[in-house]
C-alpha cells in the first residue's frame, strides 16, 4: 500500500474519497534525486496547502519511506487540477556552491565531511546532510582534488563517485539524514528470487544485439619470456589443462547462434588454470557487463517474478541457459505508478543517463607540509574513526553461514551479503587461519586478512603510530669512506637517505623523499645544496634550497628569486616570449606579435603593461657604479618630474644626417643658448615716389624658440 503525504499531512491515502490524487509516479535512479509527481483534484483538503519550494513530499511503501523531496511546480489546469512535481531529497545539495578551494592528502570521507560542512552552513535545517559510512577509495587514500564555484552535488558526484565508482545512498536514523558514499556492491541486497530468460532475453535489451554476444572465447594470459615463433609474442594460454584446445565456448549459445568467436587478454594472468577459469565465467558474466535490461511489471508477470521485492540497488540474478548467461545485475532505476503497479518498470544493468540532476548543473594554487610525528589523533585518523564507526553501527543486515567438514567438525564460518556463497560478493570468513575480507566473492581474492601466523595483509593501514623493526632499516659500514643510509615509512611519505663522510671531509649527504603530492631529491655539502620536486602539474629546481628557483611548468620555465611564490617570480619563458615580474607585479614582455588588423604583419615587440611605471635603457656609467643611468626612458606613468606617456633622453641623439620628420619642437637651444621668442619688424617693400621721396611697406617675422614660425610671402 502507498501513502502520500504533504508536510507530514495526509495528500493520498487509498480508499479515502477526499485525499485523493491521479497519475502518481515515483521515478528513481541511482546517484540521482529522483522525481515525484501527481495530479491533485481541488477537492482534496491539501489542494490550497501545496507551495513551490517549500512543501515536502514523502511517499510511504507499506510504511517504509522510498520518497522525500521538495516541490518545485505546481501547475493548474481548466479543470483546476494542479499538476505537482516533486525532485528528491539528494536535489537539496543543489542549493549550495563549493568556494573554490584546493584539497591534498584527504581521503574519501574527508572530502566528504568538508562538503557537506559547507553546504550545511549554506541551506535551511531540513536540507542538512551528514557524513555516513564511506567504503570508496583511490589507490593510497590520499586524493587531490579542486572546487571551483559548482554546486555541493555536482562537486561530489564528478570528483568522488565518477573518480572512485562509488554511489550515494541517503539513510535517516533517529531523524538525522546521513549520506553514505559506498561501493554497489554494499548498496542493496542480493535478492533470492531470480529472474530466468529463455531465447526472449534480447526482447528486453536496449543496448545489445546478438551480433554482440560471443559464444566461444579465446583467452590470453601473461606474455612469456620466450615465444616459439621468432617475431612473435607468446602468452600463457589454457591448452595445458583444456585437452589441447586454446578457447572455451557455451554449448547452448552454440547451438541457438552459431560460432561467434573473440580473444581477451589478461595480462595479469600466469596459470593456466586460472586462466581458463577467467574464460568461463567471461562467457557467461562479464560480456554482460554493459547490457541494460528494462522490464515493466507485465514482462515480470510473464516471467513468474514479482516486482514487489526488487527495490533500487537490490543485485538481481540472471539466468538465460540459450546465451550460456549466469549474472547478477543491479537495479538501476525504478517507476512506479502507485495507483497502476502494472505499469511499474524496472531497468537492469549498464548506467542509466541522469534526470533531473542532469539538468541541474551549477556554475562553475603547492603548498609544502612537514609530517607530525607526534603521536595523536590526526583529522584523517578520526575520520577513519568515524568511518568504521559509521559502517558497524550502520550495517544491514547479511547472512550468515557455518560449514562443516565430511567428519562434521567446524570448517569456517561465512559473513556474507547473499545466503549463498556462491552468489555473495562480500563476504568475511573466519577459520581456524585466521579472518579474511573480500569483495569479490567466495573464491577471492582476500585483499584483507590477518592469519594465524602473525601477517596482517591489508589494502589501507591506519594508525596513530606505527613501531616495527621492518620498518625502519640503517646500515652502516665502515672503509674508506663511512656510508650511513637510512629508509622510514611514516603515515603518507617514505623517506630515503644517504650521507658520507671521508676523514676530515665535510659531510655529503643526498635524500628521497616521496609522498602522494611530490617526489623530492636533494644534494647538499657545506650547507650549500641543489633539490628537485616533482608534483604532478609542475617540476622545481632549487639551489640552496630558499635561493634561486627554476620551475618546469607545462609548455613554460620559470625563474624564481628567494622563494617559490607569485612575489618571488622573476620571468617566465614560454611559446610568446620573456614574461617578466617585480615584486608581485607582471610588467612586461619581450617576444613575438603581430598586428591585429593584418595577421601577416609579424614581429618582434618590447611590450609594457598596464601595471608597470616605465621601459629603460640603462647604463653603468664607471666601473665602481652602484646603480645604472637611465640614457633612454619611455614612461607610462608620470613620476620624478618626468610627463607621463612620454620618452625622456638620458644622453646626446646623433642622427647621422637622417630626417627628423613631422616634428613639434619646444624649448630648443643652440649651445648654452635657448631659442628666442618673439617678433621682428621687418621692410618688405621700398618704393620711389619722386621728388627724392620714398615709401616703403612694413611685416614682422614671428619667432618661437629660435625658429620662424611666420613670415610674409
Amino acid at each position: 500500500m502507498y501513502q502520500i503525504l504533504i508536510d507530514g499531512r495526509d495528500l493520498y491515502y487509498p480508499g479515502d474519497e477526499e485525499y485523493t490524487v491521479s497519475d502518481a509516479e515515483v521515478c528513481l535512479q541511482l546517484n540521482d534525486s529522483g522525481t515525484f509527481e501527481c495530479d491533485v483534484p481541488v477537492q482534496n483538503p491539501e489542494y490550497g496547502s501545496i507551495q513551490n519550494r517549500r512543501s515536502m513530499i514523502q511517499v510511504l511503501k507499506n510504511g517504509k519511506e522510498i520518497f522525500y523531496g521538495e516541490v518545485r511546480e505546481s501547475e493548474k489546469d481548466f479543470y483546476r487540477t494542479k499538476h505537482i512535481y516533486a525532485v528528491g531529497e539528494l536535489a537539496f545539495l543543489f542549493d549550495s556552491i563549493q568556494p573554490q578551494a584546493k584539497y591534498q592528502n584527504k581521503t574519501a570521507r574527508q572530502l566528504l565531511e568538508i562538503w557537506l560542512d559547507q553546504h550545511n552552513s549554506q541551506v535551511e535545517e531540513k536540507k542538512r546532510f551528514y557524513v555516513g559510512m564511506v567504503t570508496v577509495h583511490d589507490s593510497n587514500d590520499s586524493l587531490y582534488r579542486f572546487t571551483n564555484q559548482e554546486t555541493t552535488l555536482d562537486a561530489i558526484r564528478e570528483k568522488l563517485c565518477e573518480k572512485l565508482d562509488g554511489y550515494l545512498r541517503i539513510r535517516k536514523v533517529n531523524g538525522v539524514r546521513y549520506l553514505d558514499l559506498i561501493t554497489l556492491n554494499e548498496y542493496g541486497k542480493i535478492c533470492e528470487q531470480p529472474i530466468e530468460f529463455g531465447d526472449n532475453l534480447l526482447d528486453y535489451a536496449e543496448n545489445v544485439s546478438a551480433s554482440d554476444l560471443y559464444t566461444c572465447v579465446i583467452p590470453k594470459g601473461a606474455r612469456l619470456e620466450k615465444s616459439p615463433i621468432e617475431g612473435l609474442e607468446a602468452y600463457v594460454d589454457i591448452t595445458s589443462v583444456n585437452g589441447g584446445k586454446d578457447y572455451v565456448y557455451s554449448p547452448e549459445a552454440v547451438a541457438a547462434y552459431g560460432w561467434n568467436r573473440c580473444v581477451v587478454s589478461w595480462d595479469d594472468v600466469t596459470l593456466p588454470v586460472n586462466l581458463k577459469r577467467k574464460a568461463e565465467e567471461w562467457l557467461k558474466d562479464a560480456q554482460y557487463e554493459t547490457m541494460s535490461l528494462n522490464l515493466t511489471a507485465a514482462d515480470l508477470s510473464q516471467l513468474d517474478v514479482d516486482m514487489e521485492c526488487f527495490e533500487l540497488g537490490d543485485f538481481i540474478p540472471v539466468y538465460s541457459r540459450p546465451h550460456g548467461m549466469d549474472r547478477t545485475f543491479p537495479v538501476r532505476s525504478v517507476e512506479l505508478h502507485l495507483q497502476n503497479p502494472i505499469e511499474n518498470i524496472l531497468k537492469l544493468g549498464a548506467d542509466v543517463k541522469l534526470s533531473y540532476t542532469s539538468q541541474n548543473k551549477g556554475q562553475y594554487q603547492v603548498i609544502e607540509q612537514e609530517l607530525d610525528n607526534t603521536r595523536q589523533t590526526t583529522s584523517w585518523m578520526q575520520s577513519a574513526i568515524n568511518n568504521a564507526t559509521a559502517m558497524i553501527t550502520g550495517s544491514k543486515g547479511g547472512y550468515k553461514v557455518t560449514e562443516y567438514d565430511s567428519d562434521g567438525r567446524w570448517l569456517r564460518d561465512l559473513y556474507m551479503n547473499a545466503p549463498r556463497k556462491e552468489d555473495a560478493t562480500l563476504v568475511m570468513q573466519i577459520n581456524m587461519n585466521g579472518i579474511g575480507f573480500s569483495r569479490e566473492g567466495f573464491e577471492g581474492p582476500y585483499k584483507n586478512a590477518w592469519t594465524i601466523d602473525g601477517v596482517l595483509l591489508g589494502e589501507f593501514i591506519k594508525a596513530g603510530s606505527v613501531t616495527a623493526e621492518k620498518l625502519s632499516v640503517e646500515y652502516k659500514t665502515s672503509v674508506e669512506t663511512a656510508i650511513t643510509s637510512k629508509f622510514d615509512v611514516a603515515a603518507g611519505a617514505i623517506e630515503a637517505e644517504v650521507t658520507r663522510a671521508q676523514g676530515v671531509e665535510v659531510e655529503l649527504a643526498a635524500s628521497l623523499k616521496v609522498t602522494s603530492d611530490l617526489i623530492e631529491t636533494k644534494v647538499s655539502k657545506e650547507g650549500f645544496g641543489t633539490y628537485v620536486q616533482q608534483y604532478w602539474d609542475k617540476i622545481i629546481y632549487g639551489f640552496n634550497y630558499s635561493s634561486k628557483y627554476v620551475q618546469i611548468n607545462p609548455g613554460e620555465i620559470a625563474i624564481y628569486d628567494n622563494g617559490v611564490t607569485d612575489s618571488k617570480k622573476r620571468s617566465v619563458f614560454d611559446q610568446n616570449g620573456n614574461h617578466f615580474w617585480r615584486d608581485g607585479y607582471y610588467v612586461g614582455k619581450i617576444g613575438t606579435n603581430q598586428f591585429i588588423n593584418d595577421a601577416s604583419k609579424k614581429g618582434l615587440n618590447f611590450d609594457l603593461e598596464y601595471n608597470a611605471a616605465y621601459m629603460a635603457w640603462s647604463a653603468k656609467e664607471s666601473p665602481n657604479a652602484d646603480a645604472y643611468t637611465t640614457k633612454w626612458l619611455y614612461t607610462l606613468r608620470s613620476f620624478d618630474g618626468k610627463t607621463a606617456d612620454t620618452l625622456h633622453a638620458g644622453c646626446d641623439i646623433d642622427l647621422h644626417y637622417y630626417t627628423l620628420r613631422n616634428v613639434t619642437l619646444e624649448n630648443v637651444s643652440i649651445g648654452n643658448t635657448m631659442g628666442w621668442s618673439g617678433t621682428i619688424p621687418i621692410v618688405t617693400e621700398v618704393r620711389d615716389l619722386g621728388g627724392g621721396e620714398i615709401g616703403w611697406t612694413s611685416s614682422t617675422i614671428e619667432v618661437e624658440n629660435g625658429i620662424i614660425v611666420a613670415a610674409p610671402r
